[in-house]
């Protein structure tokens, strides 16, 4: 909290630093191979994926430009399945080639996946090109049938088989990467036996997340649209900024319809958009404690006011 009461007080006096950016989140694909029943995001409505000459805009400039923080927090992806990327290599590679090019960046990386296309291939691939330094598995449910319930299009064999595979290579590795286990439940699986596999990969993980579902807020809802907005405010304003498929910049990762937008990537620098009028009036409302008033923070459940944890 001392360190966010900084943070209000140099924007009161008209100071917004770069370094203030913790987190960049970027969209590299709207579109996903799945059709998860809790998830309610629209596919087709922005670019299906990230021009690969915009990410290498961002590097350049992240990289070229002193006041940015090095080890900024790099989230990959927010929303599609990262292996649709038709360069997904490509953007791999050129993350690597950035950081032998400038040895103080070093970015942490994190990547999230669903484990349908993660197979044997990538994840040598991942693993041996050493840019990604986490890795969150979304497996949901406790058993086949919760599965592939909760998530239409996967297959839970393959699931297992890709994690497993990702665990054993990356513990014979020296354990390099950080792997997270995203797990959600509903009522209906809560009340199922969990699987014996569950209970392995779970062990063999460095951590376990749960989840249940729920209406987040318009970028994440369901027919229900029953939100329950946080009333105070949320310090992702501050120190986080989301890059659409699009080449939008937005407030933050949880704001995929755009409401937050503070401008075109494709025509503007990050710097001149982090610092834009825009932004500053975000900032302004948020500060005074106004967050109904702001576009997609209104109905917005969620609320973040501590620092980024690398791990």
């Amino acid at each position: 909290m001392r360190e966010l009461g900084k943070k209000f007080s140099c924007f009161k006096k008209g100071k917004i630093s770069l370094r203030d950016i913790q987190c960049v989140s970027i969209e590299f694909c709207s579109v996903c191979n799945l059709r998860c029943r809790y998830c309610h995001l629209k596919q087709g409505d922005r670019s299906a994926y990230l021009s690969l000459n915009l990410y290498e805009k961002l590097l350049f400039e992240l990289c070229g430009n002193k006041q940015y923080r090095q080890d900024i927090i790099m989230e990959w992806p927010i929303s599609g399945c990262f292996f649709l990327h038709p360069q997904y290599k490509e953007i791999v590679r050129l993350t690597a080639g950035f950081k032998r090019r400038y040895p103080a960046f070093s970015p942490w990386v994190i990547l999230n996946d669903n484990m349908m296309l993660f197979d044997e291939e990538k994840v040598d691939f991942i693993l041996g090109q050493g840019v990604v330094k986490k890795i969150f598995c979304s497996i949901d449910g406790v058993n086949k049938e919760s599965f592939e319930y909760m998530r239409p299009g996967a297959k839970f064999e393959t699931v297992i088989k890709n994690t497993r595979y990702l665990l054993k290579k990356n513990k014979a590795a020296g354990h390099k990467v950080i792997i997270q286990v995203h797990n959600g439940n509903d009522d209906v699986s809560k009340k199922q036996c969990q699987d014996a596999c569950y209970d392995e990969i779970f062990k063999e993980a460095h951590k376990v997340s749960q989840w249940e579902p729920r209406d987040w807020n318009d970028s994440f809802h369901t027919k229900s649209g029953a939100f329950s907005p946080r009333a105070g405010f949320c310090s992702f304003v501050f120190d986080s900024v989301t890059l659409s498929s699009s080449g939008a910049v937005i407030k933050c990762c949880n704001d995929l319809k755009e409401q937050t937008k503070y401008g075109d990537f494709s025509k503007d620098t990050l710097e001149s958009i982090w610092r834009s009028q825009k932004r500053r009036d975000f900032l302004e409302l948020m500060s005074k404690g106004e967050r109904r008033k702001i576009p997609g923070c209104h109905n917005c459940s969620i609320g973040f006011s501590g620092k980024r944890i690398r791990g």
